[in-house]
This record gives C-alpha cells, structure tokens and sequence, in this order.
C-alpha cells in the first residue's frame, strides 16, 4: 500500500516538473543564482572572522580590515543583484506555468463529457480553477525561489563549517538529518488536513453558487435558514481543517527552533572548550568563533522559516492533485482514430436507432431496447410521462453519451464514426434549459457563427419572433441581455434560443419542449415560423404540448424507456391507447381551454365592432 501511494505521490511531482521543465532556462538561471548567492551570503561571516583575526592579531590592522570591509560591501551589493535574480526567476515561473495549467484545466472543463459534469459540481470546479490553481501558483512564484535558496543555504553553511571548524562542522552535520526528518515529518503529518482544506473549499464554492444562481428559489420558499445551516456546516469543516493544520504547525515550528537552538549551545560549547584547550592561540579561535556565530545566524533563518515554506507547499501539492483531477480525467466521448467529417452538403438527415440501450449507472438503465428510424425531412414528436427516456434519446444522436448497447445512425453511419465536431455542428438543438451569454443579443444569437452579418441575425431573430421586443430596446441587438439573460423574460430567452439555432442552418433540428416558457400567442406565431424552417430538415420534437404535435408528421410515444405506440394523432386516439389516454387526461382540457379562449377573443372583438 505505501509503494503504491510513494509512487502516486512521485507521479504528482513528476507531472508538476512536466510543467516546470519547459521552462528550463529560467530554471537554471534560477539555480545559479541561488548558488552564487548561497556562496556569497556564506563568504561575508568568514570575512567577518579574518577581521576579527586581524583586528586581534596586529595592532595595525587598519587597512587589511578596510580592504575586508571593502569587500563585505561588494559580497553585499553582488547578493543583491542575485536576490533579485532568483527571486524574480521565481515569479516569473510560477506565472508561466500557472498560465499554462489555467489554460489546460479550462480545456480539459471544455473538453469533458456531459457525464463528468452530471457527477462534478460547478462550484468544486471553480474552486479548482481559482483557489486551487492559486495555491499552486503561490508555491512556484514565492515557495520555488525561498526553498530552493533556503535548501542551498543549509547546505553552504554546513560545506563552510567543513573549511572553518571540524569539531564545528561535525555537529552541524549530525544535527541538520534531524532538522530534516522534523521537517519531513511535519509535512506528512500536515498534508491530510491541506488535502481535507481543499475539498471542503470547494464545498464552500458549491453551496454559494447554488445559493447566488438560486436565491429566488431560496427566498420563494423562505429556505434562508435552512441554507444558512448548509453554509455553516461546510464552512465548520473547512474552518477544523485549518486549525488542525496550525495545530501541527504550533507543535513542529517549536520543535525545529528548540532544535536549532540546542546545535547553536552545541555549537558554542564545543568552540569554547577548543578555546580553553588552545588558551596559546587564542586569536585564531576567537576568528573561528565569530564566523561560526555569524554562520548559525545564517543557518537561524532557513530552520525558523523552514515550517512557513512546508506550509506553502503543502497547500501548493494539495491544490495540484485537486487540478490533476480535472486535467488527467479521461473522457468519456472522443473521437475515434478512424472518425470521418460529417459533411454539411451530403447530409439527408435519416436517423436510425438501432436496439438502444442506454443507462447513468448499472442500475439505472434509461432506455431499454429503442428500435425505429426518423426518414430525411421527417418531423417526429417524442410524447411520454417525465423520466420515460424522450430526451435521453435525443441526447444520443448528437453524442452528448454514447449508447450502451445497440447503435445510433446519421444516414447510415454510425455517429461514433464521426467526428464530434462535425456532428455537433449539423444538428441544431433548443433545450427547455435555456442558458444565454453575459453579452449582447447579437453575440448570443450568432454564438458559433461569429461572424455572421447582422443582416443574418436578424433574419434569424424575425423567424424566432424575437425581432418583436428586440426592436424596442434602446441599443436593438446591441443591447446586453446580462448574465444567463437575466434582463429577459422565459419566452424572450427561448425565442433568442430559437434565433441562435435557426442560425447554424442544421440538417438535423432537435426541439427539446422549446416552447414551453413562451405564451400562447407567442407560440403560434414562433410555430408558424417554425413552419418554414422545419421545412426539408429532420426535426425531433420532445413536447407535451398539443399545439406543439399539430406539426409533427409522427408522434412517437414512451413509456418506461420503450416505445409503446407510434403513428399520426387521428390513428392513435383511435387506438384508444397510451396516446388517447395521455391525451384525454392532458392535451384534451388544454384544446379546450385554447378553444374557449379563442371564442372569447371573438366576442370580445364583436362587441368592439357593433360599439
């Protein structure tokens, strides 16, 4: 169990280098920086000692400390030149590579199935693309420079005790493996609560973005307390998980102190007795004590700050195995080595299924052995109770998931023979769900279609209805419709839907309950429309909306994930089946209803003329 998780956590640094490695220049220079500096930082305590010597030593001892201090100025001023070497090295790393894996992480979200985000919440995924890429630039911009300059500086100190003093610098040697181990062993011992901290920010994103896009809801059904509970458990969690790092902290960054104090008496005792013991050269020690007490100084600072840098890349780690998550994920829906484009001009837009299966789980099988085909130009209504399978089914033609068993054809291919892109980009889909753009009513109906003319789009917005309310706002198409088209009404996003896929010219539309946000004029008028541009195309309509079927040139009717009847409305009310029982019980009160309003509207009208 430990080679296999020593060799999970080698593949996670591994993969971080990945990163760090294409930037191997910078590296390098950061690298020799840290050396010279190390080197530097180093020579001025054994400068500090020689003048102590030569201060003891001669009575005239003027100009040789002169000429050290001299020196000491230009160790100081060169140190600085590779301070900042190193430290910008650092900086300008970590911004790369973080660069680098924002843009990766965004195009893994991109590039994944439906099925990934039906099982990630939007709020851990954001948590990873901001808090946890942070941490890990964090660790590279700031934590690469310091530790590496720390780590050289323990070593240089050590290296100079071995020219300085052995006595000296066998102590320091003994001590620092210590030093090291406490180290090492603070970092395992903190890295379960860092690695806890992360998920349970992410859990903190989830419940305020839920909260934020569904404050209506919470505030419609006076929830507020209910959800404030919810915040407060997550944020307990991430609030435990924080403490019982600093809990670790507290008792590990005393202990390497206590450590580091206990070498500095070591130290100190070992260079007096030497003292005691050559009482006849009492110069030449005095010089070795005060290089050595200036050498610990040096050592004071990377062993005090060693428990900070841990903590930084603790967190670092804690967030790139949360990102690796995201980017190493595989995808479900890819396009196979051999797939071919689907060509725009050369579709006829015949959709065969072919015994489907399909399922969310093992135990949630959906569809349970679809057979029937959609001829070119053919309009074909879905019609079922909720949760009967109709949407899943035309979630399959365009490869939103793939097929479990059994096959899904476009004029006889097999969809997973073609290339995503091109499939996608041929069939035209208006979901229920409408989502639109923080941006103008022209970018969101062009959307896809970048540069499409405004001639087009609104040729596109008349055909929807849109142009209708459009034309009265003060900037026309130009106007920002707000984050998820938060300044429009349900039937204004739907029609500008309508509009954005009217544009696409598909070959294959599928209208899943697009309907059913507008009003009853509104959806004559956007049916009638719709008459146009359904014309010679294979649309799949999924309603259970009477006006909506007068369209269709089939009803294809589901239960429990199979297909029970199918046919045109006069045949299957005459079957007295499914269909006519869906029909008297649901679609019938609504023509009625339609029908006594539409009487209404007439009387209405008379009296108007005979006043």
């Amino acid at each position: 169990m430990s080679v296999l998780k020593n060799r999970i956590q080698f593949e996670k640094y591994r993969k971080l280098a990945d990163y760090c490695l294409k930037y191997r220049r910078t590296i390098v220079i950061m690298l020799a920086s840290g050396v010279a500096l190390t080197g530097l930082q180093v020579a001025i305590p054994l400068l500090i000692g020689n003048a102590v010597t030569i201060i003891l030593a001669s009575k005239n001892a003027i100009h040789g400390v002169l000429m050290i201090s001299l020196e000491i100025i230009g160790l100081s001023a060169a140190s600085a030149v590779f301070q900042y070497s190193l430290g910008y090295g650092g900086q300008y790393l970590g911004q790369k590579v973080i660069y680098d894996m924002r843009n990766k992480l965004f195009i893994a979200i991109q590039g994944q199935s439906f099925s990934f985000h039906d099982k990630n919440q939007t709020g851990q995924l954001m948590a990873r693309a901001t808090g946890d890429v942070e941490a890990v630039r964090r660790f590279l911009a700031f934590g690469s420079a310091q530790i590496l300059g720390q780590v050289l500086l323990m070593i240089g100190v050590t290296i100079a005790f071995w020219f300085l003093n052995v006595e000296l610098a066998a102590i320091v040697t003994v001590i620092l493996p210590i030093v090291i181990y406490i180290a090492w062993r603070f970092s395992q011992t903190q890295a379960p609560f860092w690695r806890k901290a992360r998920i349970n920010y992410g859990n903190i994103n989830s419940v305020l973005q839920e909260n934020i896009t569904g404050m209506k809801i919470v505030r419609a059904f006076s929830a507020e307390e209910k959800e404030i509970q919810k915040f407060d458990a997550v944020n307990t969690e991430y609030r435990d998980d924080l403490i019982g790092a600093a809990k670790v902290r507290s008792f590990y960054t005393p202990l390497l102190t206590l450590v580091i104090s206990l070498t500095l008496a070591a130290l100190y005792f070992s260079a007096g007795t030497q003292s005691l013991a050559l009482s006849s050269n009492t110069v030449l020690i005095a010089g070795e004590i005060t290089s050595a007490a200036f050498l610990i100084g040096l050592l004071l600072g990377p062993v005090r700050f060693l428990g900070q840098l841990i903590l930084i890349f603790q967190n670092g780690m804690a967030g790139f195995e949360r990102v690796l998550q995201i980017t190493d994920a595989s995808v479900e829906i890819v396009d196979r080595s051999d797939a071919v484009d689907l060509k725009a001009e050369e579709i006829k837009g015949e959709i065969t299924f072919e015994n489907v299966r399909f399922g969310y789980g093992q135990d949630r099988e959906i569809l349970k052995g679809i057979d029937f085909r959609i001829e070119p130009g053919e309009i074909v209504a879905f019609l079922g109770a909720s949760g009967s399978g109709k949407t899943t089914l035309a979630n399959l033609v365009p490869r939103f998931y793939d097929v479990t068993s059994g096959r899904v054809l476009i004029d006889r291919k097999d969809v997973r023979e073609i290339k995503l892109k091109s499939l996608r980009s041929n069939i035209g889909i208006v979901s229920q769900d409408i989502f639109l753009f923080s941006a103008s009513v022209r970018a969101n109906i062009s959307y896809g279609k970048w540069n499409t003319p405004l001639e087009r789009v609104i040729e596109a917005a008349k055909i929807a209805r849109a142009d209708e309310f459009v034309d009265r706002f003060p900037e026309k198409y130009e106007t920002l419709v707000g984050e998820r088209g938060i300044t429009l009404s349900g039937g204004q996003k739907q029609r500008i839907a309508i509009a954005r896929t009217i544009i696409t010219d598909p070959r294959i539309l599928i209208l899943d309950d697009s309907l059913s946000s507008v009003d009853v004029e509104t959806e004559f008028a956007i049916q009638d429309a719709l008459k146009t541009v359904v014309q010679g195309r294979t649309t799949v309509m999924i309603t259970q909306r009477l006006s909506t079927l007068r369209l269709a040139t089939r009803i294809v009717v589901f239960d429990n994930g199979k297909i029970v009847e199918q046919g045109k409305h006069d045949e299957l009310l005459a079957r007295n089946g499914s269909y006519a029982r869906l029909y008297y019980s649901q679609l019938a009160p609504q023509e009625k209803l339609a029908g006594q309003e539409e009487e209404l509207e007439m009387t209405e009208t008379s009296s108007q003329i005979l006043r």
